[in-house]
């Protein structure tokens, strides 16, 4: 039960940042380095501005950051933000959903390839959730060969960050003080990544207008804000979810973000859901909630 939840809580407020990233990186063409920098600079300062209220004896200082499990679970977690940027400048919400959805049916067999012991029962989740977004993805228009490069990007990125978040997780405490603190040093790594990737391919007078743009300009600061907020709560979810050890279970419902936000995306950016992509969302949801009462 505490995983659907927290990974149901996650999956929310992610599905609201869908819809700022399809805004920023598909409509207005913003630099996905400069934005996913932003993106994950800002909510690692409210995380840890939240930090000195934890108990003295519950925390663990700077060896949080020093765990190089931890470095690259992060790494492993921008990466599928970079993959689903992309995604999201090349294809509506709606498509970017239907592209990711081979990864649910993957991550089982990798995580039993890895050793990790799968109940036919979690797969079959797996499967079912996979098959209700698979039925968005009935009268496409788009080409194949527009659809097959973000669908390889997505679900490379998404298996590599189950097998790295495997990897962290294995015994690792589910208490809130520790996953408060590994959530700000997740967001930590994944800012240092995004800023040597900025330093190392963005191009300066891009970066510098683009950065200037974000302090300057009013209607961008709320969006960074509010998308600042939501990424924050949906960090601590995301990392609750995955901590509490069933995350065969965790995944299919993390990775189907984009489901949730076909709703915002009709309401923000007029991308309107067919109707065959709305019974997806309830099904998904009705799964889930089938998943936590058994």
């Amino acid at each position: 039960m505490e995983t659907v939840l927290y990974s149901l809580t996650s999956v929310l407020l992610r599905s609201g940042n869908s819809v700022f990233d399809r805004l920023s990186y598909g409509l207005r063409r913003q630099s996905i380095l400069v934005l996913n920098f932003a993106n994950n600079f800002v909510p690692f300062l409210l995380l840890a501005a939240l930090l000195p209220l934890l108990p003295w004896e519950n925390k663990t200082g700077w060896t949080m950051y020093a765990n190089p499990k931890l470095a690259l679970f992060a790494a492993s977690v921008q990466g599928v933000a970079f993959a689903f940027s992309y995604g999201f400048r090349h294809l509506t919400v709606a498509r970017v959903n239907i592209v990711s959805r081979v990864g649910d049916v993957l991550i089982p067999l990798v995580l039993m390839l890895a050793g990790r012991t799968v109940h036919w029962t979690e797969y079959l989740f797996a499967l079912a959730v996979s098959g209700c977004s698979l039925l968005a993805a009935g009268g496409m228009s788009e080409s194949r060969k527009t659809l097959w490069l973000p669908a390889f990007f997505i679900t490379g990125a998404v298996i590599v960050q189950s097998l790295c978040g495997e990897l962290f997780f294995q015994g690792k405490s589910s208490d809130v003080a520790t996953n408060l603190e590994v959530s700000t040093a997740l967001m930590f790594w994944r800012s240092a990544v995004c800023l040597v990737l900025l330093l190392v391919f963005g191009s300066k007078g891009l970066m510098t207008s683009q950065l200037g743009e974000l302090v300057e300009d009013r209607r961008a600061r709320i969006n960074l804000m509010v998308r600042g907020l939501f990424t924050m709560g949906n960090q601590v979810a995301f990392v609750m979810a995955l901590a509490t050890g069933n995350r065969v279970v965790a995944w299919p419902i993390l990775n189907s973000v984009t489901l949730f936000s076909l709703v915002f995306a009709n309401a923000f950016i007029q991308e309107a859901p067919a109707r065959r992509e709305v019974f997806a969302v309830v099904a998904i949801v009705s799964l889930a909630v089938l998943k936590a009462t058994l």
